[in-house]
């Protein structure tokens, strides 16, 4: 945490004292703040800052104190909803697309991770892919998109956003598009559609931890299907890589019990 606040407090003392000129009193005020943040006393630094905003002070300070408070809010006192107001505050203020863009995407963030609220968030990702220039985090928002669509039910909606991102060759989010494609359709009971996009994610996929993961899920539609050698074989090839071994060892013996039950 305090890694955390020093970084915070170097950031804020940039944005002040770099591009901002303040009155003597102003200026004051403003290092209180900040020493408070450097003694990693993040209430009292919050206290300053909301004080700060009760005096006339030009619209480029409020916008940066706006925004640090929300930060704080948000990442030290896990008050998500004063976070957002202050985010908003930002947007109200400022017309700066640096401002306004981060303050979207932290709104959207907290809705999307943190408050489950995918609507409100779907709608925050989608005025970020229309800022222009194009952002550098624009692969991620049509990717947080497409979750979105996935966890509010339009499956139709998700699945086309995936298919476009699956058949881009340079997108960020490519490989993963695959996986959440063969969620989707896992999801709606077409097991073979899943099988078919988790072996193309699998076959891309370089991380050994989503890999196992994956055929577990994998076997687990061929169980359903009742291919269980195929089933017997893809447990078995995760065995001693997958997380619970207990669960997998039953799985592995359930089927081996239904095999020989077939041959009897």
């Amino acid at each position: 945490m305090g890694v955390i606040l020093n970084i915070i407090t170097q950031i804020i003392i940039l944005c002040f004292l770099i591009s901002c000129d303040f009155s003597p009193r102003l200026q004051k005020e403003i290092l209180i703040a900040q020493d408070y943040l450097a003694r990693q006393e993040v209430q009292k630094a919050i206290g300053k800052y909301e004080e700060i905003l009760k005096v006339d002070c030009p619209d480029d300070i409020k916008t940066k104190i706006y925004f640090q408070l929300g930060e704080l809010y948000s990442t030290h006192l896990f008050n998500n909803l004063k976070a957002i107001q202050y985010f908003r505050q930002v947007i109200e203020v400022t017309s700066d697309p640096k401002w306004l863009y981060m303050s979207e995407e932290k709104i959207a963030e907290i809705k999307f991770s943190f408050l489950g609220k995918y609507k409100e968030a779907k709608a925050g990702y989608q005025k970020l892919i229309k800022f222009q220039p194009r952002l550098k985090k624009h692969d991620f928002y049509e990717y947080r998109l497409g979750l979105c669509d996935t966890y509010l039910m339009n499956h139709d909606i998700a699945k086309q956003r995936f298919e476009i991102i699956s058949n881009s060759v340079s997108h960020e989010y490519k490989v993963q598009a695959f996986y959440e494609l063969g969620h989707i359709y896992f999801k709606e009971k077409q097991w073979q559609k899943a099988l078919d996009y988790w072996s193309q994610y699998i076959s891309q996929e370089t991380r050994k931890d989503n890999i196992v993961h994956t055929k577990y899920l994998m076997a687990n539609c061929h169980e359903t299907m009742e291919q269980l050698e195929e089933a017997y074989n893809l447990y078995y090839s995760i065995f001693g890589d997958y997380p619970n071994t207990k669960v997998l060892q039953n799985r592995l013996n359930s089927i081996y019990e239904r095999r020989v039950a077939r041959k009897r």
